[in-house]
């Protein structure tokens, strides 16, 4: 074999193992980030923390009473509404609708959070 067939050879054989890797790397980032992620909201001191929450459609938040009184996630608009979350208890709500929704406590109107998904 001649040692010009075999540079060549080489650089051929790299050139494909490195477009399978990153063909590897763009098929597993491209997975990654269409997999829906799953976010908290904690009701604690009467207050939704954090109190603006952004998250993609899809995705499930999870609201988490650490609060010593139960409390609602209703949303202004009626597009979701927890129900009472008891204390220590939780509630989830996949974020299928695309919008900016404004919610509240049913219980104590000033504890307010506003959930964007985009």
């Amino acid at each position: 074999m001649s040692p010009n067939y075999s540079r060549y050879h080489h650089a051929i054989t790299c050139a494909l193992l490195s477009a399978c890797v990153a063909l590897s790397i763009l098929t597993l980032a491209s997975a990654a980030a269409s997999k829906p992620a799953t976010h908290t909201v904690v009701l604690r001191g009467m207050k939704n923390v954090p109190a603006t929450l952004v998250v993609k459609a899809g995705d499930t938040v999870v609201w988490k009473n650490d609060d010593v009184v139960p409390h609602t996630a209703t949303d202004r608009g009626k597009s979701f509404d927890s129900g009472s979350i008891e204390p220590g208890g939780s509630w989830s709500y996949v974020a299928d609708r695309k919008g900016t929704f404004s919610y509240y406590c049913a219980y104590h109107p000033d504890t307010r959070g506003r959930l964007v998904v985009r």
